[in-house]
């Protein structure tokens, strides 16, 4: 994990904010002190909900959750993670995020990656990242890349920090097209079939699919 990204006294930053009913919404850098809470919201929403996690059963394998939490953990500490806060009567409270790390061309993943479940999505992960260089797809030497999907206003804070591109798997039919609205472009398509075949613990008789998907902000 060779980037980090400097947190100076500019930092938590606001990239978005806007107001509906009486409530104050805001995007903001997810600061050190929101990193447990953040992890508590993944592990209550994401472990249950996302497509790979779900059919791993992964809330229910105590050393895959542990794991997990510690990768986030790690990944959270670059910095370069979204936080949405609902602010309301003069509080605020993090609702949601998206946990965001620069992935760099040539940089070698040492990532500890414990219990079956979690191995299970994980595998998933690097079948997607080896069917197509995204470096390559993209002619850049780092891109976003986004974990836990929960919030997104990635342009404003990549640019700012000299970050041209984004790529994320989007594991679920929804979220799939959610982000081909966005202007997301598919590179790689993975069937579950083809999971189960790479040796993964997946139906192998499925044809769903999980897609990794590119966005340049340069554009």
């Amino acid at each position: 994990m060779g980037f980090k990204r400097v947190w100076d006294s500019s930092c938590p930053r606001v990239w978005d904010k806007w107001e509906d009913n009486g409530t104050t919404w805001v995007i903001r850098d997810l600061p050190p002190e929101d990193d447990e809470e953040a992890i508590q919201i993944l592990v209550e929403n994401l472990c249950t909900d996302e497509a790979l996690c779900a059919m791993s059963d992964l809330i229910n394998d105590p050393v895959s959750v542990r794991s997990m939490t510690d990768f986030w953990r790690i990944y959270l500490s670059q910095r370069m993670s979204l936080g949405c806060y609902e602010e309301k009567n003069g509080q605020s409270k993090l609702v949601a995020l998206n946990v965001c790390l620069v992935d760099c061309q040539g940089e070698e993943s040492d990532d500890v990656i414990e219990g079956e479940s979690w191995k299970n999505v994980y595998g998933a992960l690097k079948v997607a990242e080896n069917r197509v260089d995204h470096f390559k797809y993209l002619g850049l030497d780092k891109v976003l890349y986004a974990l836990g999907l929960v919030v997104k206003r990635e342009k404003p804070l990549s640019l700012h920090n000299g970050i041209k591109a984004t790529s994320t798997l989007f594991t679920g039919p929804a979220s799939q097209k959610s982000a081909a609205r966005a202007g997301f472009t598919t590179i790689a398509t993975i069937t579950l079939k083809e999971l189960a075949e790479a040796g993964l613990n997946y139906p192998k008789y499925e044809n769903r699919c999980i897609k990794l998907m590119v966005k340049r902000f340069d554009d």
